[in-house]
This record gives C-alpha cells, sequence and structure tokens, in this order.
C-alpha cells in the first residue's frame, strides 16, 4: 500500500533516497529543486523550520517524516513530531551530536576504546601552529564545517587555512595522522538497542586518480565493499556499532535511524575508524540502495513503531554489485552549460542530479561548478558495473566536465 513520506534535504543522498521511494510510495521533499520535480512533489520550506514541517505533515496526513540533512538533525525536530504522534525516522538532535561535533565522536572514539588516528583538538590558533611544526605529514585537518578535512603534505601549506580557520569563527580544529588505505563505509539500521547491517562502500574521496589531491565530499563509490570480510563486518557491530548504541543509550539519548561508520581498511587488514555517519553519503547513497533488496518504508516503519528488536531477520541484498561514479564540473565557462547525452543513458543506469542542476527556460538541465550528476550501474559483478558505468559516462557532455578514471578499479 503506497504511503506518503516526506524527505527533508535535497542533496544527492536525498534525491537517491527519494527516487527508491518513489517506486512504491508517495514523495514529499523539501527545500525544492528543479530535478526532484519529475517524480516528487517539492515543497518550499525550510529545513529547520519545525513548526512548519510539522503543520504539513499533520494537514497532509504524511505517513513518515525522514530528515536527512544536517540542518534538519541540529534542529530539535525529532522531539516535536514525536510529542505529536507523528512518525519520524531520524536521530535526535542529541543523539546526532556525535556526528556533527566532529571533537565529541574523536573523544567518544577514544573513550570507548575504538582504533582511530592519532588526533589533537585545539581552541588556540598558536596552539594548533606549534602542534603541526611536529606532525608527521601527511596529516589531516577539519573543522565542524561539513566537508572540511584537507589533507597537508606541510605545516607551511597549513597555515593559511589555520588563520583563516579562526577568523570565520571555526574556534576548533582537529589535527590527525593520515592513515593509508582504502576508505570506506559501513551502515546498519537501528531502533537504539538492536542494530542490523544494510551495506557497505568502498568510498573515493580524493579529487585526482591514485588518491590523489585534495579530499572532496565524493567522486565515486561501489558497493557493496569487496575488500572488507565477513570477519572484518562481525569486529565492526561487535567492537564499533555496539558500543556507540550503549554509550548514547547510557547518556540519555538512544540512537534511531540509520547509523553508518567511516574508516579505513590498511592493507594488513586494521580498521581505522574517523567517525559516524547518519545516513549514507552522497557519493555512496545510489550504490548502497540499489543493492539493498528491502522495502525501506517497512524497515523503517518497524523501527518507528518498536517492532524492529522483535523481529528475528536479516537484511537482505541482492545479489549483484552497483558501482558509482561522480561528474563534476571544474569550472563554469559560460552562461548556459547544457548537460548533453542523457537520452542517451540505459534505463537501467541510475542518475542522481545534485542540487546546483538547474532547468532553463526551455527545460535544459545546465550544469554549474561542482558536483552535478552521479551515475550508477547494477550488474552481477563489480567489474561488469564499473565496465557498464565508464561506458555510460562517455554519452554525457557538458563544459569542463571532469571525472576519476578509477573508480572501482583494482
Amino acid at each position: 500500500m503506497s504511503k506518503k513520506i516526506l524527505i527533508i534535504g535535497n542533496g544527492a543522498k536525498e534525491y537517491a533516497l527519494a527516487k527508491k521511494l518513489s517506486e512504491k510510495h508517495e514523495i514529499y521533499i523539501t527545500p525544492a529543486s528543479d530535478t526532484l520535480k519529475e517524480f516528487a512533489q517539492t515543497l518550499d520550506i525550510r529545513e529547520d523550520s519545525v513548526a512548519e514541517l510539522l503543520e504539513f505533515a499533520m494537514e497532509n496526513g504524511i505517513d513518515m517524516t525522514i530528515p536527512v540533512s544536517s540542518a534538519a538533525l541540529n534542529s530539535n525536530i525529532v522531539e516535536v513530531f514525536n510529542n505529536n504522534n507523528q512518525k519520524i525516522f531520524a536521530p535526535d538532535e542529541r543523539a546526532s551530536r556525535i556526528i556533527f561535533d566532529k571533537a565529541l565522536a574523536k573523544k567518544v572514539l577514544y573513550k570507548l576504546r575504538i582504533t582511530t588516528p592519532k588526533f589533537g583538538i585545539f581552541e588556540k590558533q598558536n596552539m594548533v601552529l606549534d602542534y603541526i611544526k611536529n606532525q608527521k605529514i601527511p596529516f589531516v585537518m577539519k573543522t565542524d564545517s561539513p566537508n572540511s578535512a584537507a589533507v597537508f603534505t606541510s605545516a607551511y601549506a597549513a597555515k593559511s587555512l589555520v588563520e583563516a580557520s579562526f577568523i570565520e569563527k571555526n574556534n576548533r580544529i582537529i589535527i590527525e595522522d593520515y592513515v593509508y588505505g582504502t576508505p570506506f563505509s559501513f551502515y546498519t539500521i537501528t531502533d537504539g538497542y538492536k542494530a542490523l547491517p544494510i551495506g557497505s562502500s568502498i568510498t573515493y574521496k580524493h579529487a585526482l586518480e591514485g588518491d590523489g589531491g585534495q579530499l572532496t565530499s565524493g567522486m565515486g563509490a561501489c558497493s557493496p565493499n569487496y575488500k572488507l570480510t565477513l570477519e572484518q563486518e562481525y569486529y565492526l557491530m561487535d567492537n564499533v556499532i555496539y558500543p556507540t548504541l550503549d554509550y548514547l543509550e547510557i547518556e540519555g539519548s538512544p540512537y534511531l535511524g540509520i547509523l553508518g561508520v567511516n574508516g579505513i581498511l590498511t592493507q594488513d587488514g586494521k580498521i581505522f575508524v574517523l567517525g559516524w555517519q547518519s545516513f549514507m553519503q552522497d557519493c555512496d547513497a545510489p550504490s548502497v540502495l540499489e543493492v539493498l533488496d528491502e522495502d525501506l518504508f517497512e524497515l523503517f516503519d518497524s523501527c518507528v513503531v518498536g517492532s524492529f528488536s522483535d523481529e528475528a531477520r536479516q537484511i537482505h541484498s541482492g545479489e549483484r554489485a552497483a558501482s558509482t561514479l561522480v561528474l563534476t564540473c571544474k569550472n563554469k565557462e559560460n552562461k548556459e552549460n547544457i548537460i548533453d547525452g542523457l537520452d542517451l543513458i540505459d534505463e537501467d543506469t541510475k542518475i542522481v542530479f545534485y542540487p546546483n542542476v538547474k532547468k532553463n527556460r526551455y527545460l535544459e538541465l545546465e550544469a554549474d561548478t561542482g558536483a552535478v550528476l552521479s551515475l550508477t550501474s547494477i550488474a552481477a559483478t563489480a567489474s561488469s558495473a564499473v565496465k557498464k558505468m565508464y561506458e555510460e559516462a562517455e554519452s554525457i557532455k557538458f563544459d569542463s566536465i571532469n571525472y576519476r578514471k578509477d573508480i572501482c578499479k583494482a
């Protein structure tokens, strides 16, 4: 039976979720974007305007609200919706702190004895500059701003960013060791007490082939993560996921929703945890969702209504692999950067648009600087999915098109 679902957020991960759910359900989404309007009813309500969102949900008979964006999760929307008997699938503001407060996340990882790269947290500019003078290179610097992680090969190169961060009132900086290995994400669904794995991915965050260049929000992914063994998944459940859930329950903020782990898998099989995710990432959501062989609404609903822990079940994934390639625009060279070739893409290949893609007066889609769209191919094997993905990418044309040529390749 079709349900009415309200999704809050209009990034690539929200697009992928909305597209997947729209196969069976009626989708409402805010904020609006030109590409979302093709399969969902869009609203012009701010992501943190809790009263307006509640009013809309109650007046329109919304069966479930799914806040995904950080703006929504950092409001008190979960508490307000729960107090008004509205189903909402997401962690509350207190539980979400371990996602968005990077300093807190590192402290919790240390407290729970979860292996994480060596780190330092600083609130004074001179202390940061003194620390990085003797820091092993390369090293990673982060602030609490989204996608703020940057890799540096010298203290001199980092100095200007440190100074700029304090000028911009990002008065807390994290320095951590750079760990060589394969970046991964491991996702679970939980009602706060029981958790089940729902997927994994290899993620590609560096801008250039061979993991060169600076870190980005993601250049591609493949799912499932063929380098992550079953024993390592058990390790993550027993030594990361459940200790985290136990900690949050003790703190009085049980975590309901999707809880993901970002980490590095080294060549010798060690796992270093970098932090947590409150949902999937823009670059891997299309792959993980396509491999997942479940009715997402029923899965989410069981967590909300309290039947999740009572069910003796496993999450089913199809016997297939998915690979995702993010196409970016390096520099918009003209006012009308039309995206050509979309009509040549096979209908089995999933297209996800980023929010900066707009329609012009002729209803043509235009690319702006930054991430433009992703292509996700599904096949019986990872190598077949990758081959198809790159063949499809050759059809897409726009000015300054750019993408990595080594996604999901050995």
